[in-house]
């Protein structure tokens, strides 16, 4: 399934410019399990390739845990897509876009979210602690290309 082929409009767009070039950006930032560097709430991050694709574990500091699936990779537009399977995330149907784009000398990341909220859900605090988690990440990631 192709992301960019989704009609639904993604429920977060989170940019952020680094002044680093996208090769840089994509080398640190790339790779399935590079969440382990930048995520500063993930303890462990384990790749498992299996018969129906590529999956990650992503251990978080609370001793939680989310298995994921990578669903798309393209090293020509610095961009993986994937989709959580289980974890304690209260939404359903979620699946993530990051992309890291070309500005010249710099780069701008593009992190898209899509996902659904259970019937009793309370979707704008669902909302906020993502993009919470996100910022944290995005924190993580400057930190990172600036080491």
């Amino acid at each position: 399934m192709s992301f960019a082929a989704e009609p639904d409009q993604p429920k977060i767009v989170l940019e952020q410019k680094f002044d680093v070039s996208a090769e840089k950006a994509w080398g640190k930032l790339g790779t399935f399990c590079s969440i382990a560097h930048w995520q500063s709430l993930v303890r462990d991050c384990l790749v498992e390739e299996r018969s129906d694709g590529i999956y990650r574990v992503v251990v978080m500091k609370n001793d939680t845990a989310y298995t994921e699936r990578l669903e798309t990779f393209s090293q020509s537009d610095r961009s993986f897509s994937y989709s959580i399977l289980s974890g304690p995330l209260p939404v359903n149907q979620y699946r993530s876009e990051l992309k890291v784009e070309s500005r010249g000398s710099e780069s701008k990341l593009v992190w898209r979210a899509w996902y659904t909220v259970p019937e009793k859900g309370d979707s704008q605090k669902i909302k906020s602690d993502l993009e919470s988690l996100f910022r944290n990440g995005i924190n993580g990631m400057t930190a990172l290309l600036h080491s």
